[in-house]
C-alpha cells in the first residue's frame, strides 16, 4: 500500500513537472483584497493561461465598482533584466507603447462603467528574463509573472458596475 502511494505521488510531481515546462514555465500569483471604504468591492473571478503558438496567454478578470475609479487604478510592467517592445491598449485603442524594461499607466481615465478590456502585447529579451504585470488600486492587487517564451500576451477583463 505505501509502495502504491509512493508511486501515485511520483507520478503526480513527474505530470506537474511536464505541465509547468509545456507551459513555458510560466508562474502566476494572484491576490485580491475587498475594500469596505466607501463600499467599494473588488472580486477577482478567474484566471487561466493557455498555451497557443508557444506563447502564452494569460487572462484575468476582475470585478470593481465605478466608485473606485474616482482613485488611480495603476497598471505596473516590469522587466528588471529584459527590454519590453508592445503596447497595452483598453477597449481595442492603443494608449501606451513600451519600449524599456518597466511601464506605469494609470488606467482610471480610460475606464467607464460596463465591460472593458485591457490588453497587453509584449515581446522581450532575452527570453528567460521574468516579466510581472501588476494592477493596484482602492484595495485590489491582481499580479502576474511569466517566463521562457519571449513573449507576454495578457487580457485583464473588468466588469464595471
Amino acid at each position: 500500500m505505501q509502495n502504491l502511494i509512493l508511486y501515485a505521488l511520483c507520478v503526480g510531481s513527474i505530470i506537474s513537472l511536464t505541465a509547468g515546462l509545456t507551459n513555458n514555465l510560466s508562474y502566476s500569483q494572484i491576490h485580491s483584497e475587498a475594500s469596505s471604504d466607501s463600499g467599494a468591492t473588488q472580486i477577482f473571478t478567474s484566471t487561466t493561461s493557455e498555451q497557443s503558438n508557444s506563447a502564452s496567454i494569460q487572462r484575468s478578470s476582475l470585478s470593481l465598482s465605478a466608485a473606485n475609479l474616482k482613485q488611480p487604478q495603476i497598471l505596473k510592467i516590469n522587466a528588471p533584466s529584459a527590454r519590453l517592445q508592445g503596447e497595452i491598449s483598453v477597449n481595442g485603442k492603443v494608449v501606451q507603447r513600451l519600449n524599456d524594461s518597466s511601464s506605469k499607466l494609470d488606467l482610471s481615465p480610460y475606464l467607464s462603467v460596463g465591460q472593458q478590456k485591457i490588453e497587453i502585447s509584449v515581446q522581450y529579451s532575452p527570453p528567460t528574463a521574468a516579466v510581472s504585470v501588476e494592477v493596484q488600486g482602492s484595495g485590489n492587487n491582481i499580479s502576474q509573472q511569466t517566463s521562457g517564451s519571449g513573449t507576454l500576451n495578457y487580457t485583464l477583463d473588468l466588469d464595471i458596475q
